[in-house]
């Protein structure tokens, strides 16, 4: 093999590693202890119900409201997050996974229920909608967790 071929085909290999490193980092997102944040919720039509949980490091707020009856949530509580809890809700979220998942449900377009969970992790986020209690096996850990946290709130 001439010298020119082997300078090419070395270079083709560089370019090529260079490609497959740079999209691995875009496919297999790590998740940032500081910089996620997962919100979840359901929505109803006809103005029945909604509500909503946000969790970060520090803080979990949940909200539930009527709109047919008021703009003004009828529970709207905030908690500390403690250091464990945080590691148990980053031990359920397997953000390149979440990434890959294509839920689009719109059973509120048609006076149905809704159910939806965001995963924002530095400036990259995903959002997933499908039909309410749906169990979802790549994140049913996640949504059970979900679940515990909105039922305290809603006591």
């Amino acid at each position: 093999m001439s010298p020119r071929k082997r300078k090419l085909k070395s270079a083709s290999l560089v370019i090529l590693t260079v490609l497959l490193i740079f999209q691995g980092c875009i496919k297999y997102q790590t998740v940032s202890n500081s910089d996620l944040s997962i919100s979840a919720g359901f929505v109803c039509g006809w103005g029945s119900g909604m509500d909503s949980i946000s969790i970060t490091r520090n803080l979990i707020t949940y909200r539930y409201w009527i709109p047919a009856t008021s703009p003004a949530p009828v529970i709207d509580k905030a908690r500390p997050v403690t250091e464990s809890e945080w590691k148990e809700i980053l031990s359920y979220v397997n953000f390149s996974e979440f990434l890959n998942l294509d839920y689009q449900s719109c059973n509120v377009c048609v006076d149905g229920c809704d159910e939806w969970i965001l995963i924002q992790n530095d400036n990259i986020s995903h959002k997933i909608t499908y039909d309410k209690g749906l169990e979802i096996k790549a994140i049913s850990s996640l949504q059970a967790k979900l679940a515990s946290i909105r039922a305290e709130f809603a006591r």
